[in-house]
């Protein structure tokens, strides 16, 4: 009898191994990397064509004799040596329209998102992908009419909206962690996978500002605007003809008017459900933490270009784009390429609070910067700061069961909006308010933040190591590995045969 029950715990671990196992893959199931990659070099360029273009803009239509070189990008004029009313003026109307634009953009991608996750485990991740990629695409493509035919900078609201309505970026990069949660299995090949495709937005946001910055400076506004429009429409060709759908036939379901809220539970079932028990408090934990990051992570390219093309810096479109780019390369390429190394040493919690020390530094030394020189030196030490979303991500997605994974992602990219939103315009607010004073206040209250974050991986960290194990000894040698939904089951098997 105890060798026919030990065949039977066999074949109920590895009927559900062979339940969560992923389904085959081909070369097409990575093209996620290279739809996010198009994705974030299309939006990039077009948001630095916008960062650049509304402050001269704005110049141009409050002080019509002000002379300001189109193709430099900084709103310095020449031989200004120190910040003038006028300067400060642009800077605080240009903050104000980044507010308006937040709003616009950011409250329906809220709500989107938190619908587009939940219904793409219904409807399938080609729905998932090509939704915001449409909304992208229409709002860049009423920019550049704004551009070409110097329109009122009003209208680049309505595409803004369009976007929102669609989900916007945030929106893509939910559809591929999603994608990649289907076909990777919920181990430390999932953080490596969600690693490779923060490389493939790291790489885009490197080659998208880099380029941006001299192809201002060589053919002015309208033709980087184009060309982003172009790579958003390469980015929908593929996602309709070549990405193959991971969600099959058996595992659609149809939706109806009864099921909407059903949806909406499963994305806060995980932070409230007492199905969770044991694993609620983890996610309730790691979604703060996630939130306090990506508050400042989101949220601060709305200033840093603004700091950067005033005084004392006045960088033009090519320093702005080179800054932007190296910076991005260091952190998004080369901090994330060193996490299967760092994996040798650290757990993901590790990984996330050397992110979050790093963040902190990084910050502090921006707001105090006088030289270029300590813009660059703060970018280095705050490029780990990238590193603790993707692991909050993977800790998140390895505690999931397969068929939740849009619900959970969809709930993620809706709180990233939201944070977005709220940094967005909490710190285009702190910055228009502490011009006059001190500049880096922004950026001190950002540290602030992430010192918050911080503590509560400590506390995440320490908890985990807590967690108690079960010790049932014929249980831990049929499983091997770490995945937490096979070893409850498998628990629940061997209990049954026990009885």
């Amino acid at each position: 009898m105890p060798e026919d029950t030990n065949q039977m715990e066999r074949k109920g671990i590895t009927s559900v191994q062979n339940e969560h196992a992923p389904p085959p893959r081909s070369w097409r199931h990575y093209l996620p990397g290279l739809i996010l990659f198009l994705n974030l070099f299309g939006y990039m360029m077009s948001s630095g064509v916008s960062g650049l273009y509304v402050p001269l803009y704005l110049s141009r239509k409050l002080y019509p004799t002000r002379t300001v070189p189109v193709s430099k990008g900084s709103i310095c004029i020449v031989n200004e040596t120190k910040a003038s009313p006028e300067s400060e003026a642009i800077q605080k109307e240009a903050a104000l329209f980044s507010i308006y634009q937040t709003l616009v953009l950011g409250i329906p991608a809220v709500i989107s998102n938190v619908f587009l996750g939940a219904f793409s485990d219904r409807l399938g991740r080609i729905f998932l992908f090509l939704t915001p990629a449409s909304g992208q695409f229409i709002s860049k493509t009423i920019l550049l009419f704004c551009i070409y035919y110097n329109l009122d900078i009003n209208y680049i609201l309505i595409g803004s909206g369009i976007e929102g309505i669609s989900g916007g970026v945030l929106a893509i990069v939910m559809a591929s962690f999603a994608y990649i949660a289907d076909i990777t299995e919920k181990n430390k090949q999932r953080s490596a996978a969600i690693a490779y495709l923060e490389i493939a937005v790291g790489v885009g946001v490197v080659v998208g500002r880099l380029s941006t910055g001299y192809f201002i400076k060589a053919t002015d506004y309208v033709w980087p605007q184009m060309t982003a429009c172009c790579i958003l429409s390469l980015s929908i060709f593929i996602i309709i003809f070549v990405l193959p759908e991971t969600m099959t036939l058996n595992t659609k379901k149809t939706i109806t008017g009864t099921s909407y809220m059903n949806y909406i539970r499963a994305i806060f079932s995980f932070y409230i459900s007492k199905s969770n028990k044991g694993k609620r408090w983890k996610y309730n934990l790691c979604i703060l933490i996630f939130l306090t990051t990506s508050f400042t992570i989101v949220g601060k390219p709305s200033v840093e270009t603004l700091y950067q093309i005033s005084h004392p810096f006045c960088w033009d479109s090519v320093k702005v784009g080179l800054y932007g780019s190296l910076a991005g390369l260091f952190q998004n390429v080369i901090c994330m390429g060193m996490i299967k190394v760092l994996h040798l040493c650290l757990s993901d919690e590790g990984v996330a609070i050397l992110g979050s020390i790093s963040g902190i530094s990084g910050f502090v030394i921006t707001a105090l910067a006088t030289t270029d020189i300590l813009l660059y030196i703060a970018a280095i030490a705050g490029g780990g700061s990238v590193l603790t979303l993707p692991m909050i991500r993977a800790i998140m997605s390895r505690m999931t069961s397969p068929d939740k994974q849009g619900a959970l992602f969809g709930g993620i990219a809706g709180i990233e909006t939201a944070c977005g939103v709220i940094g967005s315009l909490t710190f285009n607010a702190i910055y228009a308010h502490t011009i006059s004073f001190f500049r880096g206040t922004v950026f001190i209250v950002m540290a602030g933040i992430i010192l918050t974050s911080l503590l509560l991986l400590v506390i995440l960290a320490i908890s985990s190591r807590q967690v108690p194990i079960l010790s049932e000894a014929n249980l831990q040698e049929d499983v091997k590995q770490k995945d937490d939904n096979v070893y409850e089951i498998a628990l629940v098997n061997w209990k049954t045969l026990k009885k």
